[in-house]
């Protein structure tokens, strides 16, 4: 299905700084949504055409979802653009308005009622009910004229879950011949917001689900030769040179309104130098201003010298690393350790060298770190356990008192001879005779 080209309304002039300079009439990389500026890649195209195509088919409900700044705003814009003069729209771009605030804009959008008449006219503090009847009035009107209405919803995954079951009511209407089709439009999230169980019902109504992926190093080259082409830029006055595109795309990773930024301070920078090409340099400049990450350029790997030297150095460095065990350390101070083995005066040959990535070294790192938290478990545990088996043996012994402090043996008593009695002092005992002398 061809998408017809919106014709482009340009700028006012005063707005123009460094357009001039290189032939431009218009931003060529402005933040608004502008449909004609839109780039059909194989992401962006394929979603229009399924949009397209869901719509022109009456169906009820259709998602479309994409990171931030993937373009999708862009891209309903567009979407509404190339819809037929039968098809009423309305572009609802507040996310948290509530049940009544939604009717109105659908309403407005619609020419249904006017803005003065819900500000300070006959609907001012109208009910759910009074708007939705006036919805249902219109939708009515639409069937003999084989018309329908299509509403898209932006930012859709900060809607709260009362205010999505109304937009599955509204895209619910059987009895009226489905003259009204829904397109939410939001974050990822929205996604898994569809997927809880009490969304089953609206997740079941929707027959056109989208997604918006960021553009590839060639689609970021088209993307960015398309919005000049349509500002009215040519590849004599303005271009960006291979490098450049290859570090844009780096830095935005393919989405959109950062390519416009980048692009945009490239080209500031490129007319402060006079410089129809924006190179690599102009384009590193513009992205380390944005704050974003700059690849370091690739270096060539030098030439090499003669073979006997590279035999003779390696059979050297094999010879140290068996004496040392073959202990290598783990990590480098590089992040990325470079595959080309430098000796000081010799010739440098490409050897393989597999770099570990930044996830193994965190792996590697925390592993270490959980080794020595389990070893100073074990050693505080150790030290709590000796603490406790020492005051155990001071204050409860092994053996009882009576076993560690026995009573001496008694010992038999010395042998006691009988003495004789005692002789009479004062005379000889008798029958005792005393010879004379």
């Amino acid at each position: 299905m061809p998408l017809e080209v919106v014709p482009r309304r340009l700028s006012h002039q005063g707005w123009l700084t460094y357009e001039q300079f290189y032939g431009l009439k218009d931003k060529a990389f402005s933040l608004s949504s502008d449909p004609s500026f839109f780039y059909p890649s194989a992401s962006h195209g394929s979603a229009f055409n399924e949009l397209l195509s869901g719509i022109r088919r009456r169906e009820s409900l259709s998602v479309l979802t994409g990171d931030i700044g993937a373009g999708k705003t862009t891209l309903c814009r567009t979407v509404l653009k190339n819809l037929d003069r039968q098809t009423f729209s309305a572009f609802v771009a507040d996310p948290f308005a509530t049940r009544e605030d939604l009717l109105k804009v659908v309403l407005v959008d619609f020419g249904i009622v006017s803005s003065t008449d819900l500000a300070t006219g006959r609907l001012r503090g109208a009910s759910r009910t009074e708007l939705s009847y006036l919805l249902y009035e219109f939708l009515d009107t639409l069937a003999p004229l084989q018309a329908f209405a299509v509403v898209f919803i932006d930012e859709a995954q900060n809607l709260s879950l009362p205010l999505l079951e109304e937009i599955r009511i509204l895209s619910d209407l059987d009895g009226r011949a489905r003259q009204l089709q829904v397109v939410l439009v939001g974050q990822p999230e929205l996604r898994e917001k569809l997927q809880l169980p009490e969304m089953r019902q609206l997740s079941q109504r929707v027959a056109v689900r989208c997604t918006l992926l960021p553009l590839n190093c060639d689609g970021v080259d088209g993307y960015i030769a398309h919005r000049l082409h349509v500002a009215g830029g040519s590849p004599d006055r303005v271009r960006f040179s291979r490098e450049a595109i290859d570090a844009i795309f780096a830095a935005s990773g393919g989405l959109p309104r950062l390519i416009n930024r980048l692009c945009d301070r490239a080209l500031h920078h490129g007319h402060l130098r006079r410089a129809a090409v924006i190179d690599g340099a102009t384009a590193a400049l513009a992205c380390a201003e944005m704050g974003a990450p700059v690849a370091a350029p690739a270096k060539e790997p030098p030439a090499p010298l003669s073979s006997e030297a590279t035999d003779q150095w390696f059979s050297e460095t094999d010879a140290c690393v068996q004496r040392a065990g073959n202990d290598l350390p783990e990590e480098t101070s590089d992040p990325a350790p470079p595959g080309w083995i430098r000796a000081a005066g010799r010739r440098e040959r490409s050897r393989t060298v597999v770099p570990l990535t930044r996830m193994e070294n965190l792996q590697r790192k925390w592993l270490r770190r959980l080794k020595i938290a389990l070893l100073l478990l074990v050693a505080l545990v150790g030290a709590q356990l000796g603490i406790a088996f020492a005051e155990r043996m001071m204050t409860q012994p092994l053996m009882s008192p009576s076993v560690r402090n026995p009573a001496p043996p008694s010992l038999p008593k010395p042998f006691e001879v009988p003495l004789a009695p005692a002789a009479d002092v004062a005379g000889p005992p008798a029958n005792d005779h005393i010879p004379s002398l």
